[in-house]
């Protein structure tokens, strides 16, 4: 009789083992290996709350897996959701209308980031007084594109006033020695600041003279994530999952400085003096994509359409996932 019962008793234990083990979540202790795994792009040298997700590990809390895809510049990006090499990547604003507009099937599903990009130079000047002098970019960049948008519509400054160098983001500091100005976006411009170059303006006093103006309104979206659209389709699981490791990787970047300037310490080899100066000076968004954030990224569309940019009116493009 006690040989039958410690039979049933292990029995027992081996059926509620399985039982666990079938209906535990991937999130609930499975490793990385087990774990469904998501493709995500960015920008080699741009900041994002992906940096924390993945030093963090909030990818593998919310039950995924992201295979991080730091790519040279940003039409590798675009090229990336082209030809499916990526589920999901974080790129400027104004190029998820662009490529929406050209018939790459993708939606946006989360603000990342507002504008921090900037313009800065040797000299104190004002932006419109950029007309003749010869200025550094990205040529290839969102951040460019926006420049150009931001010098036309607020000061008539068109492309043909202005000489632009086409400068790889690591001979950035390099090329002040020859050009008046540079357009760059973070970490670099914090970088540039903290060595004392004078900051001609940023994109956040850009957006502001724009808005005061009547030319935008609300927040003033940079960066956001986008997703392909068979991936949400078929895995609509899995971009939730994605949407709430970004918020919570937000919520991390706000709550713990200390932390969030050392990962961005190791990733970009930052000293404490521009580390300061990025923390203060980005805003990364927490909450999910709703009609606020909605109404500044259509803004920036209609800036970046006003800007020549865009070549077709986005008043009536409708790429986003409400979940």
């Amino acid at each position: 009789m006690k040989k039958l019962l410690a039979l049933l008793l292990v029995g027992l234990v081996v059926l509620t083992a399985g039982c666990i083990g079938a209906n535990s979540s991937p999130g609930s202790g499975a490793t990385s290996s087990e774990l469904p795994t998501v493709r995500a792009a960015t920008l080699l040298g741009g900041i994002s709350t992906l940096d924390i997700m993945q030093a963090k590990g909030f990818d593998e809390k919310n039950g995924f897996h992201v295979k991080v895809l730091r790519l040279g510049k940003t039409p590798d990006i675009i090229a990336s959701l082209k030809n499916g090499e990526t589920d999901f990547a974080v790129i400027p604003a104004e190029m998820a209308a662009k490529l929406a507009q050209s018939g790459v099937d993708i939606k946006i599903i989360a603000v990342d980031m507002l504008q921090n990009q900037a313009i800065i130079g040797k000299e104190r000047m004002r932006p419109e007084e950029l007309k003749g002098r010869k200025i550094g970019a990205v040529v290839a960049s969102g951040t460019f594109k926006l420049f150009q948008a931001y010098m036309k519509v607020l000061y008539n400054v068109t492309p043909e006033d202005y000489t632009v160098v086409n400068v790889p983001p690591g001979s950035i500091e390099d090329s002040l020695r020859d050009v008046d100005a540079v357009v760059i976006w973070e970490p670099i411009a914090s970088e540039l600041m903290a060595k004392n170059y004078t900051v001609i303006a940023t994109f956040s006093e850009l957006w502001d003279e724009a808005r005061a103006k009547g030319i935008v309104n609300g927040p003033a979206v940079m960066l956001v994530w986008v997703v392909r659209g068979d991936f949400l389709r078929e895995h609509r699981d899995l971009v939730d999952a994605f949407i709430k490791a970004q918020e919570e990787s937000a919520r991390y970047w706000k709550t713990n400085p200390g932390e969030t300037k050392a990962i961005l310490k190791n990733l970009y080899h930052l000293d404490q003096k521009a580390l300061e100066i990025l923390y203060t000076r980005t805003f990364v968004n927490e909450g999910k994509l709703d009609e606020g954030l909605i109404l500044g990224i259509k803004s920036e569309w209609k800036l970046a359409y006003l800007g020549g940019y865009l070549e077709k009116d986005p008043s009536n493009l409708d790429i986003f996932y409400r979940g």
